[in-house]
């Protein structure tokens, strides 16, 4: 199997020659992105076969064959069967180079008065690109709440009995006295607590959707020219 470090960058050296003709123009090696991108805008190429087929691509190879076989349609005895000779190269070019505007009275002497008739297909791909970071954080908010706590407290209460004329009573007398009762409450007391209550994890997901792309296309079309009638044969 040829060497494909030589022609594509190491994330497609793995695929196999028909999934490459498929694959990006960008799988190329040499090319950067805006090298990809100006091949798009100027020649409407996506994929490597897209390039090697494109049109002009094709008349460049041609002119520099013309250029290197300077002999032009002369037949070169040492051609190797098989191989491209200039004779093949220009005749390529001048069937190619027949458009509606040149009458089929153009073509080159020698041919077989056939025209490919070509068009543009619109071929669709998709390449994967960095579209942003996304991440999850915390910080803290500070909220007030508010509980209602049930709280006692003591209170004070006097109690009167009457005593009975004929009780007896051991400190029956006039004099000062008092009873200090010790009184007691409940205040509320807070206190916090840092309690765990869910747990986040983070994760990707793949979603489909669909979106339109529109691109000009170009095509040929065949118009026919007929010579003009003669009047001289239609008076007889």
């Amino acid at each position: 199997m040829a060497d494909l470090n030589r022609y594509v960058d190491k994330r497609y050296e793995d695929h196999d020659l028909a999934e490459l003709t498929e694959a990006p123009v960008g799988a190329l090696r040499g090319l950067g992105k805006s090298s990809v991108a100006a091949l798009h805008k100027a020649l409407g190429v996506r994929t490597i076969r897209d390039l090697a087929e494109n049109e002009v691509v094709r008349r460049a190879q041609e002119l520099v064959l013309l250029a290197e076989h300077p002999e032009g349609l002369a037949a070169t005895p040492d051609a190797v069967p098989g191989e491209p000779t200039a004779e093949d190269a220009v005749t390529r070019f001048e069937y190619d180079d027949v458009t509606s505007e040149q009458p089929p009275a153009h073509l080159s002497p020698g041919t077989d008065g056939t025209l490919t008739r070509s068009e543009e297909e619109l071929r669709v791909d998709t390449e994967r690109v960095g579209r942003g970071k996304a991440g999850v954080r915390k910080h803290v908010v500070t909220e007030h709440e508010e509980r209602t706590v049930p709280i006692q407290r003591e209170e004070l209460r006097v109690e009167r009995e009457p005593i009975a004329r004929d009780a007896e009573v051991d400190d029956a007398g006039i004099a000062e006295d008092e009873q200090v009762v010790e009184l007691h409450e409940e205040r509320p007391v807070v206190s916090k607590e840092v309690v765990p209550k869910e747990r986040v994890r983070v994760s990707k997901a793949v979603v489909t959707g669909h979106e339109q792309v529109a691109e000009p296309v170009r095509r040929e079309r065949i118009e026919i020219d007929e010579p003009d009638p003669d009047p001289s044969a239609q008076e007889r």
